[in-house]
């Protein structure tokens, strides 16, 4: 995953997202999330309505990721 180091500091950020109806949605929001810098993984879960997020905090902000799930046409709760 590039040249991030594991040692750098991760966090994690688990949103709700019930716009989320099909496997289409499910991969809209991973390829919207994917190429952020600073991110390191995406899963999403149609079932749960969630996608979770790690990522490098200080190359990436809540904020952006939020921000990506509403454009890519999900506001999340």
């Amino acid at each position: 995953m590039g040249s991030e180091s594991t040692a750098d500091p991760t966090a994690e950020l688990d949103l709700s997202v019930p716009s989320m109806v099909c496997d289409g949605c499910a991969e809209t929001i991973h390829a919207a999330l994917i190429p952020l810098p600073g991110v390191r993984e995406v899963k999403v879960s149609l079932w749960r309505k969630r996608v979770r997020v790690r990522y490098a905090p200080g190359r990436l902000e809540e904020a952006a990721i939020r921000q990506a799930i509403v454009a890519a046409g999900f506001p999340e709760a």
